[in-house]
């Protein structure tokens, strides 16, 4: 009770911050025009205050941050309130050239359902506008009603799984050192063939197990089947994961505190990568040099042999691939796959004398990484100073438009 009173004290009444929403979406679309902001109520016909149901956010700086500086990949997640009042909060979190989380919307709302997600969904795909969805890939832990929500909004994007839940799910029924080994290999094959010899060997061992794998269609968790739009090869959802940590201790907070304090936290993340920026030097992000000087060790146990123009033989260990500088490409695939020379091309452009900078796609540029955090988040005044909005005024919702137009939709619902 002693804790309670205390966060009444700090934080104000509950009530009073969801009689509030509409103020604040308000006050944010007005210091950052061309956010995104939806309000869903329930009861806004009658006589007593309407309940709410939902609210998205997403300001306009992350959006075009993203369609400007990141790769489409997109991680989708959701996580538990904790305060009195229960909930979920659902996030749509990508990843920048450095490879940091990069957040571009959230929102809290009643559920984890189909109806959520796809009003979750709509109201992404509604901000960012006239975005060639077939060229976005999301990736999620196989919530509850999300694949759904995918094929009915978004029929066309990529979608991956994040094959931590898979495993999870598996290794319930087929358990052991060897099922284990066997399944992440064939998750991480970025070849055909690499694919399937673990597939066989668990086929041998149980074909219980072999037909549960081979259900999943391989474009979903399985690294070769992968296109190359994302310029990622990712397989765990690891980008959601880390915000959800970052947000974890407001999860117990009112509607306002939380979504101020996201806010907040995705401006401070903000202003930290543009001040960084400004003193790195190099044509490429810290991310890739790191990489290419763990490469640089490895490289020199590669054997390579020129064959003619670009194309080179690469002997490491057991193996021999073909690397074709030119057309940027491994028989690995893992080039391919992210944007940077795998191992093979990095021992081929040394062999070379080359500069390994100009083989790196764009996506990882200082230019590009500047591009996604250029357009500064604007501060926002205190709740003494927003503007009041009346629930009969309000209408619809300007995602564009400076002027403020807050969405709010009738839902026949339960209340929570």
């Amino acid at each position: 009770m002693a804790r309670c009173r205390a966060k009444l004290i700090i934080f104000g009444s509950a009530r009073e911050q969801y009689a509030r929403v509409w103020d604040y979406g308000k006050a944010l679309m007005k210091h950052n025009p061309g956010s995104g902001c939806n309000v869903v109520v329930d009861g806004i016909e009658q006589p007593e205050a309407p309940l709410f149901l939902r609210m998205f956010m997403c300001l306009r700086p992350l959006k075009d941050g993203f369609l400007r500086g990141c790769r489409p990949i997109i991680g989708v997640d959701g996580c538990h309130l904790k305060g009195a009042y229960p909930g979920q909060i659902l996030v749509f979190v990508s990843k920048d050239g450095n490879n940091r989380i990069y957040p571009i919307a959230s929102a809290t709302c009643e559920a984890e359902n189909k109806e959520t997600w796809v009003w979750f969904l709509e109201s992404l795909m509604q901000t960012l506008g006239s975005v060639d969805e077939s060229g976005l890939t999301f990736m999620s832990d196989k919530q509850k009603g999300l694949v759904k929500s995918f094929s009915q909004v978004v029929p066309e994007v990529e979608t991956r799984f994040c094959v931590r839940h898979i495993w999870a799910n598996f290794k319930l029924k087929f358990t052991g050192f060897v099922f284990k080994e066997l399944f992440w290999s064939a998750a991480r094959a970025t070849t055909q063939l690499e694919f399937e010899i673990p597939m066989q060997q668990i086929k041998e061992l149980d074909e219980e197990a072999f037909d549960y794998l081979n259900k999943i269609p391989t474009v979903h968790w399985c690294r070769h089947a992968f296109s190359e739009n994302c310029r990622s090869d990712m397989l765990l959802n690891n980008m959601c994961e880390t915000f959800n940590a970052v947000i974890r201790d407001v999860r117990d907070k009112p509607i306002l505190t939380q979504m101020e304090w996201m806010r907040r936290y995705m401006m401070r993340i903000n202003n930290e990568k543009w001040e960084d920026s400004k003193e790195i030097t190099t044509n490429l992000t810290p991310y890739v040099h790191k990489l290419f000087q763990r490469m640089s060790y490895v490289s020199r146990n590669c054997i390579v042999q020129a064959a003619r123009d670009d194309t080179y033989e690469v002997q490491l260990k057991d193996d021999q691939v073909l690397v074709d500088l030119g057309n940027r490409s491994c028989s690995c695939n893992h080039w391919q796959l992210t944007g940077l020379p795998c191992i093979h091309a990095f021992a081929c452009i040394m062999d070379e004398r080359a500069v390994a900078e100009q083989y790196v796609h764009p996506y990882y540029s200082m230019a590009t990484y500047r591009a996604a955090n250029e357009l500064a988040i604007q501060p926002m005044a205190g709740p003494k100073h927003w503007d009041r909005v009346t629930h009969k005024g309000a209408s619809a919702t300007s995602h564009q438009g400076a002027a403020w137009e807050a969405q709010i939709e009738e839902k026949k619902i339960g209340t929570w």
